[in-house]
């Protein structure tokens, strides 16, 4: 791993974390339950989302270690949702979920560095790269996608260090 990627990402950061789709970035939030048709459903919150446009959420990595390619990190969301941390569900969905319940780290594998942050992929503790389903209907129209280790197409990330 290259030795500036190192010094400035081997450590704990607070970052907006963005999907780069074709050549723009696409924010990540956490879902609502308020953002979806709901058919008579109870929509649920939490997921962690790509799409809309609002900023990125704001979220807190807090490194762990690292391997030869690969930094391992917890990640949070700041603020009043910070005594959750970022998991998966049973079927590979990214979601915030209270601390006990989560224990294993993410891996961000480093692909270029850039003068907008650091590109990568982002993997799960097992090494599945995180991927996007697109999520409908949203009542702002706008495309929304659900993250995924087990099913969609992969993506890259931005990863904008804010402090």
């Amino acid at each position: 791993m290259n030795h500036e990627i190192q010094s400035r990402y081997a450590r704990s950061f607070s970052a907006r974390l963005y999907a780069i789709d074709s050549d723009r970035t696409v924010p990540l939030h956490q879902s609502t339950g308020t953002e979806r048709w709901d058919w008579g459903f109870e929509p649920q919150s939490g997921w962690l989302m790509a799409g809309g446009t609002a900023p990125s959420i704001l979220l807190s990595f807090a490194f762990h270690s690292k391997s030869e390619d690969r930094l391992h990190f917890h990640i949070r969301p700041v603020g009043s949702q910070a005594r959750k941390k970022l998991g998966l569900s049973r079927n590979g969905y990214l979601g915030f979920y209270e601390l006990a319940q989560v224990s294993d780290y993410w891996k961000l594998e480093p692909l270029e560095l850039t003068e907008n942050g650091l590109v990568c992929y982002i993997r799960d503790h097992e090494g599945h790269r995180v991927g996007a389903i697109k999520d409908y209907p949203h009542l702002d129209q706008q495309v929304m996608s659900l993250l995924n280790t087990r099913q969609g197409e992969t993506l890259t990330f931005l990863l904008q260090q804010v402090d």
